[in-house]
């Protein structure tokens, strides 16, 4: 059975102000179990994890929980990651908010459809160990 590469990259050079002693980071997918999933490996790493099934769960969980991190996927139905990472940048009121596409879309897709609205710092293919995407997050954090 051949092994798919898995790639986690980091596109911008945002600094994250950590804005809580833990750090704070959203898992936005429409597949809930998986969101959840994520979330509980970040909790058992020292990172303060919550998970939110899509835009609108999201934006009602940034209302009074601000995260530093949001590790967003691209293909949701309703409003997809793009419209996500946008409304996110919109209504929170940090600017050092780090957003991570983490999508089975190909890297170079996610680049050009998102280009005119540019809102990820970071890419990570679904499939990638969890450890690799916690790692390249961390890179994100300055205290």
């Amino acid at each position: 059975m051949p092994r798919i590469q898995s790639t986690c990259q980091r596109w911008s050079a945002r600094a994250v102000q950590l804005l809580h002693e833990l750090p704070r980071v959203l898992v936005v997918d429409d597949n809930e179990n998986a969101a959840e999933a994520l979330a509980t490996y970040f909790s058992y790493e020292g990172v303060d994890a919550r998970s939110a099934n899509g835009c609108a769960a999201a934006l009602r969980c940034v209302r009074n929980w601000v995260p530093d991190v949001v590790v967003l996927d691209i293909m949701m139905p309703g409003r997809d990651g793009y419209e996500t990472a946008s409304a996110l940048r919109r209504y929170l009121p940090t600017h050092s908010l780090g957003i991570v596409a983490f999508t089975s879309l190909d890297e170079d897709h996610v680049k050009e459809t998102g280009r005119e609205r540019h809102n990820f710092d970071g890419y990570c293919q679904k499939g990638t160990a969890p450890s690799a995407l916690l790692a390249m997050i961390r890179e994100f954090w300055r205290r």
